[in-house]
C-alpha cells in the first residue's frame, strides 16, 4: 500500500484524527491548514489521494478541489464536510469528487472510500497507459521458451 494522502482541513483536530487513521492504515500523510497550503503542497509531490474539508477559509474546498483535478485529473479527491447538502454534494461530484463524507464520520467508511478511490486509480493507471496493455504480448518463459498464456 504506503500511498500518500494529502489532508486538507483547518481544524487542528481533524488534521491529528485524519493523520492518525490514515497512517494506521499503511499511508503516508501530508498535512495542510489551507487550501493555499494544500495547492502548493500538491504543486511539489504528487500524491495518490487527497481528503478536502469542503468550508476552508480563503479557498473553499470546491475550488481546491478544481485546482487539484488540474494538476491530476486521476487523483481520488474525497471531499469531507460538517455542513452537508445535497446542492454541495453534488458540485463536489461534478467538479470530479470521488466522493463525499459528512462529518462525523465513520472511521472505517473514510478507509473504505479511499481505498475504493485508490483502487480505481490503479486500474485507470493501468488501462490509461497503452504500453500497460502491450507488455506483456510477446513474453516468453525461459523455462518452457512458449508464450506465457493469460
Amino acid at each position: 500500500m504506503n500511498e500518500s494522502v494529502l489532508v486538507v482541513d483547518d481544524e487542528e483536530v481533524m488534521r491529528d484524527v485524519l493523520h492518525s487513521l490514515l497512517s494506521e492504515a499503511g499511508h503516508r500523510v501530508t498535512l495542510a491548514h489551507d487550501g493555499i497550503e494544500g495547492l502548493a503542497l500538491a504543486k511539489k509531490q504528487s500524491f495518490d489521494a487527497a481528503i478536502v474539508d469542503v468550508m476552508l477559509p480563503e479557498m473553499g474546498g470546491l475550488d481546491v478541489l478544481e485546482e487539484l483535478k488540474k494538476l491530476d485529473p486521476e487523483q481520488c479527491v474525497l471531499m469531507i464536510t460538517a455542513f452537508a447538502s445535497v446542492e454541495t454534494a453534488i458540485q463536489a461530484m461534478k467538479k470530479g469528487a470521488f466522493d463525499y463524507v459528512t462529518k462525523p464520520f465513520k472511521h472505517e467508511e473514510v478507509l473504505h472510500i479511499l481505498r475504493n478511490g485508490l483502487e480505481q486509480r490503479r486500474l485507470k493507471d493501468a488501462l490509461g497507459d497503452p504500453r500497460n496493455a502491450v507488455r506483456g504480448i510477446g513474453r516468453t518463459d525461459p523455462g518452457r521458451n512458449a508464450p506465457i498464456e493469460g
